[in-house]
């Protein structure tokens, strides 16, 4: 098996590691991206309609890499988002007031990633590794190797971006704190009667919210996609029924706030967990996204929690790399640590708990949830803070 030498190996080819070799490659450093599947082969993949919602902070960060202007028209502006608390008697809205920007934008998966593939593709100084399955990682003279079924790679630093089951992690035993919420995760896209208005809606209800997210027209119809998280045998029971049957219920549960349901053009689901790992970092290893942390859908910053590691990976390689210093070594591995674990606990939390707070239901709560809408509503200053947080500015 032929030994290969880089500098950064990123395990995993997916939004997040992509959007890390795009970083680093701008650095000038030699890099290696292998990934389990067939590379990228199903980028025009019709029936992969996922989409992730970006925040304004990741939007700016895109923006600095030169890559946001590519995406920008393939997205879809969040310009208002209502939050509802059962019913719409119960409901908040959020506002930006700032003039070009916006509460988050909606963009499929695949777009991301075919913009960011293709720039890599045509750089010298990165490479593709495809059907690549991990097995052993090890160090040896100031270098770590990664073993697979395809390759040997010796590098100075692996990125892990290899998602929530992550295999380096597993290999390397970095231990974790997991919570299984027993639910799942419907993510349906859809076509309806009525304009969105650039507008998202989160709704409340006892068994866990419903989040409809504004997506670009499609053959002229209006399209948003739900993400709807329920009791796990719920959702299946949904997956299984009549189009007509699902359209119905849907209906129902979202109050006609963008008109009927007219179309699903494709609905998946998904387990209910979310994980944060021990630290963020090994010996010649660092952990980034999903492989570090995952969170509940709640707030929809999943990504954007990803995107903020691949930024301070990007400013903590940028300045090692202008004063020369090892790259892989140890000081590096732990200030990636320290800069990105403490923000991922503190949005781990956050979502965690108004997952529990929103789905209590006895009298006590629902009043106290009223009377705490009420006085937002009434308070444009803590609204802003609010927004702040959510567009991460």
């Amino acid at each position: 098996m032929k030994e290969i030498y880089t500098n950064i190996h990123i395990i995993g080819g997916g939004l997040i590691g992509l959007a890390t070799a795009y970083c680093l490659s701008k650095l000038s450093y030699n890099i290696v991206v292998s990934d389990k599947k067939s590379t990228f082969a199903d980028l025009n993949n019709k029936d992969d309609n996922r989409t992730v919602a970006i925040s304004e902070g990741t939007k700016n960060f895109l923006e600095e890499l030169g890559v946001w202007k590519s995406l920008y028209k393939n997205s879809e502006q969040i310009k208002e988002i209502k939050v509802v608390d059962r019913n719409f008697t119960n409901n908040l809205v959020f506002e930006n007031k700032r003039s070009k920007s916006n509460l988050g934008y909606i963009i499929k998966n695949k777009t991301i990633l075919k913009k960011i593939y293709l720039r890599l593709k045509s750089m010298k100084n990165v490479t593709f590794i495809s059907n690549s399955n991990v097995c052993s990682i090890d160090y040896k003279n100031n270098y770590i190797y990664s073993k697979s079924n395809v390759s040997l790679i010796k590098s100075d630093l692996i990125i892990a971006a290899d998602g929530k089951n992550s295999k380096v992690r597993n290999i390397i035993k970095t231990p974790l704190y997991k919570k299984n919420y027993n639910q799942s995760a419907l993510v349906v896209c859809f076509t309806h009667k009525n304009s969105h208005n650039n507008t998202a809606y989160e709704f409340f209800y006892k068994n866990g919210p419903l989040a409809i997210l504004p997506m670009k027209k499609e053959s002229g119809n209006f399209c948003s996609s739900i993400v709807w998280s329920n009791d796990a045998d719920i959702l299946n029971q949904l997956m299984s029924i009549d189009e007509s049957e699902l359209i119905n219920i849907l209906n129902e549960k979202i109050h006609q706030s963008v008109g009927k349901v007219k179309k699903i053009f494709s609905k998946n689901l998904f387990p209910l967990t979310s994980h944060l790992n021990s630290k963020f970092y090994d010996k010649r290893l660092i952990y980034v996204g999903d492989s570090a942390h995952s969170i509940h859908p709640i707030a929809g910053q999943g990504w954007n929690l990803g995107m903020r590691d691949v930024k301070k990976i990007f400013e903590i390689s940028k300045k090692y790399h202008e004063l020369g210093i090892d790259l892989g070594g140890l000081e590096f591995c732990k200030k990636y640590n320290d800069k990105s674990y403490y923000d991922a606990y503190q949005l781990y939390q956050i979502t965690d708990k108004l997952d529990y707070i929103f789905k209590l239901n006895k009298p006590p709560f629902l009043f106290i949830r009223s009377l705490g809408f009420d006085i937002l509503n009434k308070n444009d200053k803590i609204k802003n803070l609010i927004s702040d947080f959510a567009m991460g500015v």
